[in-house]
């Protein structure tokens, strides 16, 4: 009987740890309730016209949780068209070139308050930038919202810009261009009909370089837009790799 009774207080003391235990436990991440969501987006890709100032495209985030949410904003550009540039504005607008506001001074979440719905977010595709023209193509941009004290709890979105006639940006891009790039020397290759022409570069990030020719080997990795003058005046506008 004994036996019984101590089996039976060890069955119950068991029992006891393991519940105590799932109630200690943190629950999974995948349990835990998101505290995110967009309340306004493009259900698709978004088209604008070729002689608009800036493609635009605004988002609403609403704070569905029950505590205030500090929210910080990335951005992903690595399939923007290399004719365009991309910046956002959240809390504060961001230059060119910047991805992730933590890493700049100055940089700073949007903090939201339960149940708050705000349209402070706007995503921009300056199809001028880079050769102070327009310039058709598509900009893929992809953009993550996060909890910057529990980074896990986070909503993403991918936004399309189709800017001016994009069947015409294919159309153009296969066909020959006037110069190409040699890795194995670093140097341009320009066509006979463009000798003399002098060759500028354009960075993705706005950088500007003059009669590149004499200085090509330096020239950093990257896509660059190109405008190659000839001493007539005409100017042949276009997109090179260099790698």
């Amino acid at each position: 009987m004994f036996h019984i009774i101590k089996s039976l207080e060890m069955r119950y003391f068991t029992y006891a740890v393991l519940m105590l235990g799932l109630m200690i436990s943190p629950l999974p991440t995948s349990l835990i309730a998101q505290s995110l969501e967009f309340t306004k987006s493009p259900s698709g890709p978004v088209n604008f016209d070729l002689d608009a100032d800036v493609a635009k495209i605004n988002l609403h985030v609403k704070n569905i949780g029950s505590s205030p949410v500090r929210v910080w904003v990335t951005m992903d550009t690595s399939k923007m068209f290399p004719a365009h540039r991309a910046y956002f504005c959240w809390e504060q607008c961001y230059s060119f070139g910047v991805v992730d506001a933590r890493n700049i001074a100055g940089g700073k979440p949007l903090t939201l308050r339960p149940g708050q719905d705000t349209n402070a977010f706007t995503a921009y595709v300056d199809h001028y930038a880079v050769f102070n023209e327009p310039k058709s193509g598509t900009s893929t941009l992809t953009f993550d919202f996060f909890n910057e004290d529990d980074p896990s709890d986070r909503i993403s979105k991918t936004l399309v810009f189709n800017i001016g006639n994009t069947t015409q940006v294919l159309e153009e891009s296969t066909a020959k261009d006037p110069i190409l790039w040699n890795p194995t020397t670093r140097s341009f290759f320009i066509e006979d009909t463009f000798n003399g022409a002098e060759l500028d570069l354009y960075s993705i990030n706005g950088e500007y370089f003059k009669n590149v020719q004499s200085y090509a080997k330096i020239l950093p990795i990257g896509i660059y837009g190109y405008i190659l003058r000839t001493s007539s005046g005409v100017a042949i506008r276009g997109i090179v790799s260099i790698n």
